[in-house]
């Protein structure tokens, strides 16, 4: 049974398996029907299931308690066969007679939102777990309501609920890694939707979760790979959404003729499918085949003629093929649907400058980069122009810490920098309401040299408690980027951190392990009894065993600094 559905039959499992009177009731036609529908159910016959559930409601008499659990076992069937509505009367029935049941609350919820109705389901999530507080199942399942209502935060509590209650279940990992990747929390994420695959290798929905935030987070091959093993996973269901995926991270990893294939592929199963066509288009144009790149954007306008992208994709291809007039045109057009839209804005500059209109030029550029101050080609372009350029970051939040200060670019937005640094920017993922704080900065030493460790505080986790945050950004100065963004400490709870030769594995205080991948295998690395010239903990050997057992690992208070070791 699908785990989001309550276990079927277990009222009337309990009443026919209670006391004595077994034999007499088994020969009562009523609960043998039921009871015939009942292993039908759990075996796969939903129609032999209804078929028997039907023949046993058919009965004039039947306590309440026993035909609610008919009903309710006849509305999980029903849904099986994708009778929603159906299984919805069933379920209302069932709590006619059996208002207490809690399992009937969460059941019916879920065909509430197959039905389109995440606000309705809500309520009756909310009330299975009034009845049932522990009631895993259903705190997962309104989480995943609240994710359709765009509750983020709210579903982030839901599913940390849900963990907590089934720590040994993919299902809440999975929805828990979603909702940090609504909150741009990728990293986050990615940590959640990797415990999911590692406790069900074979789960569809966390494999694509987690390719979403790879590509978010910019690991294109990562993001391929995710995107491969789902359609290893479903060979025979088209999935032209996942193709486009894929040929999203192809490019950014610019295996152009990888994205291509897959771009191509993604059209011929779903012609509709308009970003399918202006992501194909790009890769044109980064191919110089401007005309196929306009015909693209061509076609994905006459589907969705009021795509500001395409207009300004299109604009952007035809200036690229030196037609400056119809290239003005398609941005004009652009604007109009989204006057401060910062792509176009910038297209629409860079028009200007072809056309020696460097005034305007510098004017949209500046706008554009005040719409979305990360955009690299409007800050070149000023550069080119001779221009001051604004500031990237913003103002600047608490104090520097060892050369790092926090600025905050756009509302909820936070980056770290440290001049030392120049091309590394350092996103903080937050919880809560509160403002990161730095706390500390550490460089690695010997074969993890330029690894870099920024402790900072991240907030709570809005849940009431204030409980503290402090995570670390690992950090790649040679290669200027973010490697993962790990706990190490939820109020008094400390994360444990198992270094190895090259990587480290962070258990989070809910036990629950990553390994973080810091440097390329090279060789096996020697046994040594010191950690980078200083001294480990006591049971060090140990240490290293559980480190690669994922297990626990860490105690002491000496180490690499003390507060990676508690």
């Amino acid at each position: 049974m699908d785990a989001s559905y309550s276990r079927i039959g277990w009222l009337l499992a309990a009443f026919l398996s209670a006391g004595t009177g077994v034999v007499a009731l088994a020969e009562d036609v009523t609960l043998l029907r039921a009871r015939e529908g009942a292993a039908a159910l759990m075996s796969g016959r939903y129609d032999k299931a209804v078929a028997s559930f039907d023949e046993a409601l058919s009965a004039p008499e039947i306590a309440d308690f026993i035909e609610a659990s008919i009903y309710s076992d006849r509305g999980v069937a029903k849904w099986r066969m994708n009778q929603t509505k159906e299984a919805v009367d069933d379920f209302n029935k069932s709590i006619q007679l059996s208002p207490e049941n809690s399992a009937v609350y969460n059941n019916r919820g879920n065909a509430l939102m197959d039905l389109g109705h995440p606000d309705e389901a809500v309520k009756d999530f909310d009330r299975a777990v009034a009845l049932s507080p522990n009631y895993g199942a259903a705190y997962n399942n309104r989480g995943n309501a609240r994710v359709a209502l765009g509750q983020h935060n709210l579903a982030f509590q839901d599913f940390r609920k849900a963990v907590e209650l089934m720590p040994q279940s993919a299902v809440p990992f999975n929805g828990r890694g979603m909702a940090h990747a609504e909150l741009k929390r990728y990293h986050a994420a990615v940590r959640d939707l990797s415990r999911a695959v590692s406790l069900n290798p074979k789960y569809v929905a966390a494999y694509r979760h987690r390719a979403d935030a790879y590509l978010a987070l910019g690991m294109y091959r990562e993001a391929v790979a995710d995107a491969t093993q789902v359609l290893a996973l479903e060979p025979d269901v088209p999935n032209p959404d996942l193709l486009l995926l894929r040929a999203r991270a192809h490019a950014g990893d610019k295996k152009l003729n990888f994205a291509l294939d897959d771009l191509n592929k993604a059209i011929e199963g779903k012609p509709d499918l308009v970003d399918a066509y202006i992501e194909r288009a790009v890769v044109f144009v980064q191919a110089r085949r401007f005309d196929d790149a306009i015909g693209d954007l061509t076609r994905a306008i006459e589907l969705n003629p009021q795509n500001v992208r395409a207009y300004a994709m299109r604009a952007s291809a035809k200036l690229q093929a030196e037609a400056n007039d119809d290239a003005l045109s398609d941005v004009s057009q652009a604007l109009q649907l989204a006057a401060t839209d910062p792509v176009a804005l910038r297209v629409r500059g860079n028009i200007y400058e072809a056309l020696q209109r460097p005034d305007e030029a510098i004017a949209d550029y500046r706008s554009a980069l005040a719409q979305d101050p990360f955009q690299s080609e409007s800050r070149e372009a000023l550069q080119r122009l001779n221009q001051e350029v604004p500031a990237e970051e913003g103002r600047v939040l608490g104090e520097e810490v060892a050369g790092w200060v926090i600025k905050e670019p756009q509302p909820g937005r936070y980056i770290a920098s440290n001049p030392k640094y120049p091309a590394l920017r350092t996103e903080l993922e937050m919880f809560g309401t509160g403002t990161p704080k730095i706390l500390e900065w550490k460089l690695l030493k010997d074969a993890l040299t330029g690894i870099g460790l920024l402790k900072y505080y991240a907030g709570d986790f809005g849940d009431g408690a204030a409980t503290s945050l402090e995570y670390v950004a690992i950090v790649d100065t040679r290669a200027n980027k973010v490697v993962s963004v790990e706990p190490h400490a939820w109020g008094e709870a400390n994360a444990q951190w198992n270094w190895q030769a090259v990587s480290v594995v962070v258990t989070d205080p809910d036990g629950n392990a990553n390994e973080v991948q810091l440097r390329k295998v090279r060789q096996k690395a020697p046994a040594r009894d010191d950690f980078w010239g200083l001294e480990r903990p006591d049971g060090a050997q140990e240490s290293r065993r559980a480190a690669r057992r994922g297990g626990e690992g860490g105690g002491g208070n000496s180490g690499i600094f003390n507060w990676l070791f508690r």
